[in-house]
């Protein structure tokens, strides 16, 4: 099993999960800065517009898991992304906060969505658990290599002064989106009939198990450790703190994304000798080390010095995902059946999309009063790299005279 070629339809699935997240690398990144800095929408508005994709989200979730049951994965999939290659064409289009508001609302209102819905589709796939828990490290590695390299993409071509620049991103991504729309009609229905007499299932026969209610909850506390508190708490704790540049958090990134790629196989082997329970223990063993370590980034020490805690931080911290990566998403499929699995990978990404919400305002609320002058700070800090979702933050992109000479300065 562990050595035996995948099937062609969950190769082909993965293939065109991975042209989406490229697409989705191109603008995760510059969606903030192209409407802030290309469009003229205020800092303040743009955070406000995001939020509401995200609160969006939140609701899509909860009403996403029961179409995932009632429906079927890939026909509900294939609806997520078609409604987000139609949010790309609109925000390709707006220029101001009134055509931003449907975009943003339609894109949040998809893309929480749409890692639950990955998530039953690999279930669908791959009912063998060995296999499952194979096919969702690769898909993990392959969503993190994708994003990065649509995201080097992206730092190439976009310019803040040129808002077609961003427009061509946004409708290559549109795209890519496309593409995976028609690969998923390849795909068989992933949709077992209901028997005659079976009760209709609800959240709560989800909760009522208890194996399934310990690691939902375990997923909810992991949640405010893992990817959401590092989108922010990276960049807010690393620019403000350990008083590192842009170009560190960047590279910081990259460090993060190429050991998860690297890795990720190696420590699958060994994940799979361990009882899933004690693989999500010990992934928050590492995540909690990985916290430890960048708080020593504050230290009065030399630059270099601050600068290796940073990128021990991102390392040990892709070390913790990648063991956490084939432990959750199977774990929560094991514990349930085909009439629940929709609302139970669902609730599990609820937890991602509370702390989404949460973490930024936790991260960078201390930091306010001093960054409230700092033009770049906030485009750096509010880099949305979601669910994997990976984009390490190019230098290379346009964030204007402003971002570059104060990078120039920083003592890293």
């Amino acid at each position: 099993m562990p050595g035996s070629a995948l099937p062609r339809v969950t190769r082909l699935f993965l293939a065109g999960n991975a042209v989406a997240m490229t697409g989705n690398g191109l603008v995760i990144a510059f969606t903030l800065i192209y409407l802030h800095q290309a469009r003229g929408i205020a800092l303040p508005v743009v955070g406000l517009l995001l939020a509401a994709g995200a609160a969006a989200g939140l609701l899509a979730v909860t009403v996403s898991g029961v179409l995932l049951d009632r429906l079927g994965a890939r026909r509900v999939l294939t609806g997520i992304i078609l409604g987000q290659a139609s949010a790309q064409v609109l925000l390709a289009w707006a220029h101001n906060a009134a055509t931003a508001l449907p975009a943003l609302l339609l894109y949040g209102a998809t893309w929480a969505p749409m890692f639950p819905a990955i998530a039953t589709v690999i279930a669908g796939l791959t009912p063998d658990p060995a296999a499952q828990q194979r096919v969702f490290a690769i898909n993990f590695t392959a969503q993190n290599a994708a994003i990065g390299i649509g995201t080097v993409l992206g730092a190439a071509v976009a310019n803040v002064h040129h808002p077609g620049s961003f427009q061509a991103l946004f409708l290559a991504n549109a795209v890519s989106c496309l593409i995976f729309a028609v690969a998923l009609t390849f795909l068989p229905a992933l949709r077992t009939a209901p028997a005659r007499k079976e009760p209709r299932a609800g959240y709560r026969d989800v909760l009522a198990r208890p194996g399934l209610r310990l690691v939902l909850v375990a997923s909810l506390i992991v949640a405010f450790t893992a990817y959401p508190a590092f989108d922010s708490g990276l960049p807010a704790y690393a620019s403000v703190e350990a008083h590192v540049s842009a170009r560190v958090v960047a590279l910081s990134l990259t460090v993060n994304t190429a050991l998860i790629v690297l890795a990720q196989l190696f420590v699958l082997r060994r994940v799979r000798r361990a009882r899933r329970s004690s693989a999500l223990a010990i992934s928050g063993l590492i995540l909690a080390a990985s916290w430890a370590v960048f708080g020593l980034a504050a230290l009065p020490v030399a630059a270099t010095g601050r600068i290796a805690f940073v990128f021990g931080f991102t390392a040990l911290f892709g070390l913790g995902e990648t063991v956490l990566a084939p432990t959750v998403s199977p774990l929560v499929n094991r514990l349930t059946d085909d009439r629940l699995r929709g609302r139970a990978n669902s609730l599990a990404a609820l937890s991602q999309s509370l702390a989404f919400i949460i973490c930024p305002a936790l991260a960078t609320g201390p930091y306010r009063c001093r960054c409230s002058r700092s033009l770049d700070w906030p485009a750096v800090c509010r880099l949305p790299r979601h669910h994997r979702r990976r984009s390490p933050a190019s230098p290379r992109a346009d964030l204007g005279p402003g971002f570059r000479d104060r990078s120039a300065r920083d003592p890293a």
